[in-house]
């Protein structure tokens, strides 16, 4: 049985932040730059833009090599890591099609499933809508965690409530939140 949702949820926490964002979108902008380009590039200071590209790194999203003194960073997907390559598809095509203004939307669509239960609400309504007292009773979660994730959710583009009162999964329209979806809707346990 394949379960990617550590994998997911951890990768979503990953581009859930803003710097990193922004480090992509360099890396896409400008291939093969070093450490010390893209710190300069983005104005945070070299040992941070570091350590946020191991982040990126250990998702699969990009790979490193070493060229004299330098290492030079790429966006390449890591074949050992399953998700990663839908995920960079979709990180490229909305860095390739939409405006750099339009980036916070990847952080927002990725926050929405940073965390565990998100993603067990989410899969939860990807089976069937249901009301919140009904993913509390389902997934033995408290009304008030129900509750607060939902609304986390709905803010990050992917649920919704219908006429009938009973949240729906329904994915952002971004090619991010298409790809997150494929790989939450193809998750077995």
């Amino acid at each position: 049985m394949k379960n990617l949702n550590p994998t997911l949820w951890r990768t979503c926490r990953m581009l859930a932040g803003s710097t990193r964002i922004r480090l992509l979108r360099g890396l896409h902008d400008h291939p093969g730059r070093c450490v010390n380009d893209l710190a300069q590039d983005i104005g945070i200071g070299i040992s941070d833009a570091s350590q946020e590209l191991r982040r990126i790194q250990s998702r699969g999203l990009l790979r490193s090599k070493r060229e004299g003194a330098r290492v030079l960073y790429r966006l390449e997907a890591d074949p050992q890591v399953a998700s990663a390559a839908p995920i960079l598809k979709a990180l490229k095509t909305a860095l390739a099609t939409l405006p750099p203004e339009r980036d916070e939307d990847m952080r927002r669509i990725a926050f929405g499933l940073a965390y565990p239960r998100r993603i067990a609400i989410a899969r939860a309504l990807l089976a069937e809508p249901q009301t919140g007292m009904g993913l509390s009773q389902e997934l033995e979660l408290s009304t008030f965690a129900v509750f607060n994730h939902v609304r986390i959710l709905r803010e990050s583009g992917w649920v919704r409530r219908g006429a009938d009162q009973r949240l729906n999964l329904s994915p952002p329209d971004h090619p991010l939140g298409a790809a997150l979806f494929r790989l939450l809707s193809s998750v077995t346990e």
